[in-house]
């Protein structure tokens, strides 16, 4: 339920989905949402199965049915509601690239680990600050509120909740505009400007014609 471009672009305007509690466990790090080393009692997952596989599966490999994208309520969730310094330990792009093959699209969180929150731009996934009373209040939404859905607007910066306020967000003005441009890395980032850069420089040349000539007078 999104107006979001094919996953090839990663292009993020809007974003409708159920949202996950998950706001009471803090510091998950990239060991837990996408291990190294996987359970030897599961083979063939998929990354998206993988994601959060050493809290998500018990030690037999079966569903751990604790864990909350388990639940009936939550398995389609698209919206994480997470704790403090989520995403926090190694660099790895899998911490972003495993949880957003199971669905997830968003994480709103009071803090994240800076490697996986510039990892979440450079994927397309929305990583969304606010201060964690604003998160807890999410968080206890989500439980009271299994399987509803909320909308994120990166166009207007807000999250509406159904029974809520709106809550405003704010985010580095980069990341936003790569986010809503589709723009996956530095170099589809750059293209964007492209047209931009060559206005400039054509009107920089009009106003300023010896600076593009060289010593003889050719155009450089």
């Amino acid at each position: 339920m999104t107006n979001l471009q094919t996953p090839q672009t990663q292009r993020f305007v809007r974003h409708i989905g159920i949202a996950a509690p998950f706001h009471l466990r803090h510091n998950v790090d990239t060991d837990v949402i996408a291990p190294l080393s996987p359970n030897p009692n599961m083979t063939g997952l998929s990354a998206g199965e993988r994601a959060f596989e050493p809290i998500r599966y018990l030690s037999n490999g079966s569903e751990n049915p604790d864990f909350v994208l388990n639940q009936e309520a939550y398995r389609n969730a698209s919206i994480l509601i997470a704790g403090n310094n989520f995403g926090t330990g190694s660099s790895r792009g899998s911490g972003v690239s495993y949880p957003m093959a199971f669905g997830i699209r968003v994480v709103i969180a009071p803090s994240f680990g800076p490697i996986f929150y510039l990892n979440a731009a450079q994927r397309g996934m929305l990583a969304i600050t606010l201060d964690g009373e604003v998160v807890a209040r999410l968080g206890d939404w989500a439980v009271s509120n299994p399987g509803v859905e909320m909308m994120v607007d990166l166009e207007r910066n807000v999250i509406e909740v159904p029974g809520l306020a709106t809550i405003s967000f704010s985010i580095d003005a980069r990341i936003r505009d790569k986010l809503l441009l589709g723009a996956t890395d530095e170099l589809d980032e750059m293209l964007q400007h492209s047209e931009g850069a060559r206005e400039l420089r054509n009107e920089d040349r009009n106003t300023r014609p010896w600076i593009y000539t060289n010593g003889t007078g050719a155009n450089r």
